[in-house]
């Protein structure tokens, strides 16, 4: 008997609208317009003979045959996908590709690396480096370590590495005319801002200086590059201990003040449940998360 399908391209817009819940980002993600997805999405709708959104003004929902459908198709595309992928990486099986956060992998992942490959001599990794969220439809990527909150949509997360902030900066700060022995003295100085404002608004209402504008100075979203510009003396960032501890020991730079900050924001695991198929995948992520206990 043979099977009954709607056609592929439907099927295909229904899946990224669904999982989106936009027409205009499904459009965007597959690179078609808007109306070739309404389009797509009326075709599968008049072949099933019900609806699969209900459309509102300001926002799109699924209808109950909709929810119903649409993480049955997520896993047909994705075992496809997978079964693919192995086919046309046959003769590179144990190839592994990994983005990185770069300041995790400069300082916490490089040191580890050779444990690894003395534990897995067969698998071969390519390390990409950017801070961003990997896009794994669209990324040819098998597993990712991301910082954030650990609320992406559509992989499986564990985290792996909590960080502490506290201030840190030049020796010079402790002996100048406003000298940093005097936590009230921060205001003079420069914050030093990693991606966005929040982290020194945290800390700064941890440590009670509730009068200080945490939202001014400068942002640099690289943290090798932040840990650098306070040891040159550009101004005060939030290190934490993972990055900045060498450079303590070092007397590159110094911590002022007792206060440290433990906020939401971690590094974490993620990759697609399919991609946990791949024996170089599951063989990393396990060594990653085991490391912090055995290394």
């Amino acid at each position: 008997m043979g099977r009954r399908l709607p056609p592929l391209n439907s099927l295909k817009c229904f899946e990224a609208a669904g999982r989106l819940l936009s027409f205009t980002r499904a459009a965007r993600e597959l690179n078609v317009t808007q109306a070739a997805i309404s389009h797509q999405i009326k075709v599968i709708e008049d072949y099933l003979g019900f609806s699969l959104f209900d459309r509102y003004p300001r926002r799109l929902a699924l209808t109950e045959q909709g929810k119903t459908l649409l993480p049955e198709v997520i896993e047909a595309f994705d075992r496809v996908s997978q079964a693919i992928g192995s086919l046309s990486q046959e003769q590179h099986s144990n190839l592994l590709s990994v983005r990185l956060a770069p300041s995790f992998a400069a300082k916490w992942l490089s040191p580890r690396l050779k444990y690894f490959w003395l534990q897995y001599p067969e698998i071969d990794l390519c390390l990409y480096h950017a801070n961003a969220a990997v896009d794994f439809q669209r990324e040819e990527i098998d597993i990712a370590v991301t910082y954030g909150k650990g609320d992406w949509p559509g992989v499986v997360v564990d985290k792996l590495l909590g960080l502490d902030f506290f201030p840190v900066c030049s020796p010079a700060f402790m002996h100048n005319d406003k000298p940093l022995t005097d936590i009230d003295n921060l205001r003079y100085y420069t914050l030093l801002h990693d991606a966005s404002y929040d982290c020194w608004r945290e800390w700064l209402e941890l440590a009670r200086l509730y009068d200080l504008n945490a939202d001014k100075g400068t942002i640099i979203d690289d943290t090798n590059v932040l840990i650098q510009a306070a040891i040159e003396g550009q101004g005060i960032a939030l290190g934490s201990t993972t990055f900045v501890e060498d450079h303590i020991d070092a007397g590159k730079l110094v911590k002022p003040f007792d206060v440290i900050l433990q906020n939401e924001f971690c590094y974490y695991v993620v990759c697609p449940e399919s991609h946990l198929r791949n024996p170089a995948v599951r063989a990393f992520k396990e060594w990653l998360l085991l490391s912090l206990i055995h290394i």
